[in-house]
């Protein structure tokens, strides 16, 4: 076999931050209870990079970078009052975690579907949160998903219970075929 020779490079070495799994988790439970704090909107630019984005998977709703950011947790403090956010449980990796949350508010004004009777009505719902970090710790990604159907029932815009789905059949619902 021939030999080749190969050129030295100048490789520079590559540093992975450190990760420590208690710091992520106590940063994810201080940004749970940031939600429930009166100055939100100023406080939540501190937990995400200046791109981030907030998907609400419910409702369909994106938010993109700090100034629709900063308007989405103004606009949930004029919506709502009495906001709880309790952590339920932090699952924490080097790059993302999951939340889940408890979530609960009071209707301050009706919004989207909600009928003009939902105005003082209380609502709870449980969050599932996927987050993704930046290089520099904070938050570049946030998805929430949750039960919409719960949260329009309980606020009455949709009746407390729904019909049930039809029947689905299967090729193997049926009786067995006769040999």
């Amino acid at each position: 076999m021939p030999e080749f020779d190969v050129p030295e490079f100048d490789v520079p070495e590559f540093a992975v931050p450190e990760f420590d799994e208690s710091e992520r988790k106590a940063f994810v439970e201080r940004w749970v209870a940031m939600w429930e704090s009166p100055t939100a909107p100023a406080d939540a630019m501190a937990y995400y990079t200046e791109d981030a984005v907030i998907e609400d998977m419910a409702f369909g709703h994106t938010y993109r970078g700090h100034r629709e950011l900063h308007e989405y947790f103004a606009r949930a403090g004029t919506l709502f009052s009495d906001i709880r956010s309790v952590s339920a449980g932090v699952l924490v990796g080097r790059s993302h975690a999951v939340a889940h949350v408890r979530y609960g508010a009071t209707i301050r004004e009706p919004f989207l579907c909600l009928p003009e009777s939902s105005r003082g009505k209380r609502f709870s719902l449980y969050v599932m949160s996927q987050l993704e970090f930046a290089e520099d710790g904070r938050i570049v990604r946030s998805v929430d998903a949750y039960d919409r159907t719960a949260v329009l029932q309980q606020l009455g815009a949709l009746p407390a219970t729904l019909l049930a789905p039809a029947e689905v059949r299967t090729p193997f619902s049926g009786p067995a075929p006769s040999a």
